[in-house]
């Protein structure tokens, strides 16, 4: 099966961009503005985009500020029990973010790369709210 792998730097410590990543406020900055979200192993994650992109993750790992890993339970059956994994590292004054999507089935080339380049897009946006305060969601409709 294939595999998504990003490796970038975003000038915010490790604690500010887990913030970013398990917290309501934190992943409606930077993914979709509609989102529900625990900060606890096992806690359904509900994104909210629109069509039949609304995945549901359930929060697997939780390593406060290093680690964050999600598993794909529902709402878009091409991710159906994918597995998500942010690690991040201190450097200096920033975070060293390393993102995996592992594939639990294969799908076309085509969709692999336009994944692909959707995490790189909200990727940065991830790194634009850590290093401005404003990233750049989907603007779901609330």
């Amino acid at each position: 099966m294939k595999t998504i792998h990003h490796v970038f730097e975003i000038a915010a410590p490790p604690g500010k961009i887990f913030a970013a990543l398990t917290t309501t406020e934190g992943l409606s900055g930077w993914w979709t503005t509609k989102v529900s979200a625990q900060a606890e192993t096992g806690a359904i994650v509900d994104f909210t985009f629109g069509c039949d992109f609304n995945p549901d993750m359930r929060v697997t790992e939780l390593d406060p500020p290093s680690l964050v890993a999600w598993e794909c339970v529902g709402g878009h059956e091409p991710w159906a029990e994918n597995t998500f994994r942010f690690e991040l590292e201190e450097k200096g004054t920033g975070t060293v973010v390393r993102f995996w999507q592992n594939y639990a089935r294969e799908l076309s080339d085509d969709a692999y790369g336009t994944y692909n380049f959707n995490w790189g897009y909200y990727l940065e946006s991830l790194r634009l709210l850590g290093e401005t305060g404003t990233g750049k969601p989907f603007q779901a409709v609330q």
